[in-house]
C-alpha cells in the first residue's frame, strides 16, 4: 500500500494521527480513552455498538493494574504476555493494519514507548439469532439459517463439518468498505486449481465497496458475458445444504452482511435440486424431483407451445382441434400472454415489497379483479390466464429464484419470436435456449454436465433421489482430490483399533 505508516514510539504521534484519520470528534461512534499502566501514558480506541463492553472492562482491569515499579521496561510485552487475558489478542506495527482492526470492530489499546499496538477482538456486531428459511423452507429438516454475521455462519457451517480440513480463508474486499469475503471448503477434497482462481478473482477486485454484498462478488468473479441471465453460482441460506455441497467438492463464498452464501461451480440442475427431497423416503423423493422437473419445464415451453398452435391451426391434427380460444377477447392472443406476463411480474413484485400483513390483500386483488373481471370483461381469454398460472407455478416451484427469473426471461422471448414468426419462432427460441446453456460454463464446469457430456451414473442422480449410502463417488467434474466418500484402509483400521480398546 502506497502509505505503511509504522506504529511510532512517541503514544501522542499514534493518537493524533488516528483523530485526524478517523475524525475523532467530528464522528460520534469513534471512542477514544486514556489510561496510566504504571508510569507509563496509554490509550484505547474503539467504536460504539461494536464491542462488548463487559469484555472490554474485565480485559482493560488487568492491563491497567499494574504497580509502577514493573512498568519501567518491556511494558508492552509484559502487558501483552501477562496480563492480555482476552484469547483473541494481537500486536501489531502498521497503522494501516492498526485502523483497519479497529473499523472491523475490534480495540486498540497504545503503549507510550512501544512500536507496536495491541488489538483486542471482543467485537459484539449487531445481529438476529438464526431462524428459518422464508426462501428454502421444509416440512422436515433443521430450522436454523444464516445470517448476517460471518462468525455466525462460519460456526453454523463448522457444527455440521468437524472436520479438520475444512479452512475459512478471509480475504478483505473493497479499498473503503474492508469488506469481509471467508473462501470455504474442505482442503483434501476440493480441487486446488479451483480454490486457487477462486481466490484469485477475490484478490483482483478493483473497487471501494461493495455493498451490495455476495451479487458484487458474483459479479466479479464468474467468468463468460456478464448479459448471459443463466445463474453461474447458486445461492442457499441453508447450512445443510452448503455442508452438502463442500463434501462434492465446491467451494462456498461467505461475505460479511449477507445471510445468502454463494456455491461454486454449479450446473442446470443444482437450480432445480431442493433439500425436501432428501427429507423423504427414496421413492417419493424421486417422485418430488421429477414433478419439478416437469413444472419447470412448463413453465418455460407451454405457453409459447400452445400461442404457435392456435397461430398455426393448420398444423393441428384432429384430436387436437380443441386446442385455442373459445373466445379470443379483444386483444390478440399474443398481447394478451404478453400483459398477463406483465400482470403476474407486477404482483410478484409488490408482494415481495408490501408488509406481510397486506400480502394476502395483495393476491386477492391480482387473482380476483386482474383475472377474473379480466376475463369478463373481454379482454383477456381464458386460455390464456390458465396457461399463465400454470407457468407461474412453474416458476414459483424452481428452487432457485435466479434460474426462475431466467426462466421467465426465456419465456416472454419466445413468446414475441412466436408472434413475429409462429412455429418458426418457437423452434428457433428453443434452440437458442439450448445453445445459450450448451455454451454456458461455471468456472469451467459445462452447464448441461452430466447430460452434455453424458455422464449416465451422474446423470442418474440428477433425475431421480438416490439412497444416500449408494451415493458414494462426488462428482468426478468437480475433479476432487478424494474422488469417493469411503474411508481410506489407514483410517478404518484405526477406527477399529480404537472400537477395540473400548470394549476393552
Amino acid at each position: 500500500m502506497a502509505d505503511e505508516k509504522k506504529i511510532a514510539k512517541e503514544i501522542d504521534s499514534n493518537i493524533n494521527y488516528i483523530k485526524a484519520k478517523l475524525g475523532v470528534g467530528e464522528s460520534f461512534d469513534i471512542v477514544f480513552r486514556e489510561y496510566k499502566v504504571g508510569r507509563k501514558r496509554a490509550a484505547s480506541f474503539s467504536i460504539n455498538g461494536m464491542t462488548n463492553d463487559v469484555v472490554l472492562s474485565n480485559v482493560l482491569e488487568e492491563l491497567t493494574a499494574y504497580n509502577q515499579e514493573d512498568m519501567t521496561i518491556n511494558t508492552l510485552d509484559k502487558l501483552f504476555y501477562s496480563r492480555a487475558t482476552h484469547s483473541q489478542a494481537k500486536l501489531l506495527t502498521t497503522m494501516n493494519d492498526a485502523i483497519t482492526s479497529l473499523l472491523s470492530g475490534e480495540m486498540l489499546f497504545f503503549v507510550d514507548g512501544a512500536e507496536q499496538v495491541i488489538v483486542l477482538d471482543a467485537r459484539a456486531y449487531p445481529a438476529r439469532a438464526p431462524a428459518e428459511s422464508n426462501i428454502e423452507k421444509v416440512t422436515r429438516g433443521s430450522r436454523d439459517s444464516f445470517v448476517e454475521t460471518i462468525v455466525f455462519n462460519t460456526a453454523l457451517i463448522r457444527r455440521r463439518l468437524r472436520d479438520p480440513n475444512l479452512r475459512f480463508e478471509i480475504i478483505k474486499v473493497g479499498t473503503r468498505s474492508q469488506c469481509d469475503i471467508a473462501v470455504c471448503y474442505i482442503k483434501d477434497i476440493t480441487n486446488t486449481e479451483l480454490i486457487a482462481t477462486v481466490k484469485d478473482r477475490l484478490n483482483n477486485i478493483n473497487i471501494d465497496g461493495i455493498p451490495m454484498a455476495e451479487k458484487a462478488v458474483e459479479e466479479y468473479i464468474v467468468g463468460g458475458s456478464k448479459w448471459n441471465p443463466l445463474p453461474k453460482v447458486r445461492y442457499t441460506e441453508r447450512p445443510d445444504v452448503a455442508a452438502v455441497h463442500l463434501l462434492e467438492g465446491h467451494v462456498c463464498i461467505i461475505v460479511d452482511t449477507s445471510p445468502n452464501i454463494m456455491i461454486l461451480p454449479t450446473t442446470l440442475w443444482h437450480h432445480v435440486q431442493h433439500v425436501e427431497e432428501f427429507h423423504q423416503n427414496v421413492v417419493i423423493g424421486s417422485y418430488l424431483r421429477l414433478i419439478r422437473l416437469v413444472g419447470v419445464l412448463l413453465s418455460l415451453i407451454l405457453p409459447p407451445l400452445w400461442l404457435a398452435f392456435v397461430l398455426s391451426r393448420q398444423l393441428l391434427p384432429e384430436s387436437l382441434a380443441f386446442l385455442g380460444p373459445q373466445e379470443p377477447g379483444i386483444i390478440p392472443i399474443g398481447i394478451q400472454f404478453l400483459l398477463a406476463e406483465f400482470g403476474v411480474e407486477l404482483v410478484r413484485m409488490a408482494t415481495v415489497h408490501v408488509p406481510t400483513a397486506q400480502s394476502t390483500a395483495l393476491g386477492f386483488i391480482g387473482a380476483f379483479m386482474l383475472g377474473d373481471i379480466a376475463t369478463k370483461v373481454g379482454l383477456f381469454g381464458n386460455e390464456t390466464i390458465f396457461y399463465t398460472a400454470v407457468a407461474a407455478v412453474g416458476a414459483f416451484a424452481t428452487p432457485s429464484m435466479e434460474f426462475a427469473m431466467a426462466i421467465r426471461l426465456f419465456r416472454v422471448t419466445i413468446l414475441i419470436l412466436v408472434m413475429l414468426f409462429k412455429v418458426p419462432g418457437l423452434l428457433g427460441g428453443l434452440l437458442a435456449v439450448f445453445l445459450l446453456m450448451l455454451t454456458t460454463k461455471s468456472f469451467n464446469i459445462p452447464y448441461l454436465w452430466p447430460a452434455l457430456p453424458f455422464n449416465f451414473s451422474a446423470m442418474k442422480d440428477v433425475l431421480f433421489r438416490l439412497p444416500i449410502p449408494n451415493k458414494i463417488l462426488r462428482p468426478a467434474v468437480l475433479k476432487p482430490q478424494d474422488q469417493d466418500r469411503l474411508k481410506s484402509a489407514d483410517e478404518q483400521k484405526d477406527t477399529n483399533k480404537n472400537k477395540g480398546n473400548k470394549n476393552k
